[in-house]
């Protein structure tokens, strides 16, 4: 990575802004939560849908981002790309992780602002309106809580460990049952919250202690992988397979003694 983005001067400014852009855009998402039968809803997919509080959350974020950071692109999940196509600085948006959870009043979905620069994750910002948690890292400067530093799990033995999956439409069902087997197997627990941002903020948190899933967006993932680093977590490299950032891939993250244990035993199958 290049070292000019790992520098105070560089990311500071970025978190200040994307921690309030995050928070903004969470108090506009907690109004509409308050009246949702107001809300214009479409259907994008298989149980895939957007509202215009997504929208209306992501035109907020884009706004403050690039009227601070005018040279960073953006990926957003409603409006796609902004910027050059081989820019070194993409800020990637999910206004809305957990839009089905949103849309049905269930309480688990966040705000997802992740910075990916020089070829990896380097600040995230997961804001969670409803219990008012607002998780944050940045290269260097470490990994917080509404302020206070947070750190992966401890948990080395697989039959004391939580793990989190992710399931979408876009992982074939024979694989899905096949990894969630053979890593339930262990005795290792199950968690699953509906938004895969969140859930990765809690790695960091040390609440779960690994999060597997064969497909991720960059906008769910990239700020979770952030906070992961900073809170002394492993992941494997993302995209997977020099895939190109708008192609999105697997995501496997983990306290730094599961990592390994659970790649041999995804491998082994």
């Amino acid at each position: 990575m290049t070292d000019r983005f790992q520098t105070a001067d560089f990311l500071k400014p970025r978190l200040v802004v994307a921690e309030a852009a995050a928070r903004a855009a969470g108090l506009l998402l907690v109004a509409h939560y308050a009246a949702l039968d107001r809300l214009a809803v479409e259907q994008k997919g298989v149980n895939d849908f957007v509202s215009n509080a997504d929208k209306e959350a992501e035109a907020v974020i884009l706004m403050a981002l690039q009227n601070a950071f005018p040279n960073d692109a953006v990926l957003g999940e409603e409006t796609g790309r902004t910027g050059a196509a081989d820019a070194p600085v993409v800020w990637c948006v999910d206004p809305l992780d957990g839009t089905s959870n949103f849309l049905k009043g269930a309480h688990n979905w966040c705000v997802s602002i992740g910075l990916w620069a020089g070829g990896a994750p380097v600040l995230g910002v997961i804001f969670d309106p409803l219990r008012g948690e607002m998780f944050t890292a940045a290269a260097g400067l470490g990994a917080r809580c509404n302020g206070v530093s947070i750190a992966t799990s401890t948990v080395t033995a697989l039959d004391r460990a939580s793990f989190g999956f992710g399931y979408n439409r876009r992982i074939p069902l024979p694989d899905f049952a096949r990894d969630t087997t053979l890593l339930l197997a262990t005795g290792a627990g199950f968690r699953q919250l509906g938004a895969g941002a969140l859930m990765l903020a809690y790695v960091a948190a040390g609440r779960v202690d690994a999060y597997y899933e064969q497909f991720m967006w960059a906008w769910d993932a990239m700020a979770g992988l952030a906070l992961i680093a900073e809170a002394g977590g492993q992941f494997v490299p993302y995209p997977a397979g020099g895939a190109a950032l708008e192609d999105g891939g697997l995501v496997l993250a983990a306290n730094a003694g599961l990592l390994r244990p659970i790649q041999s035993i995804l491998s082994a199958g």
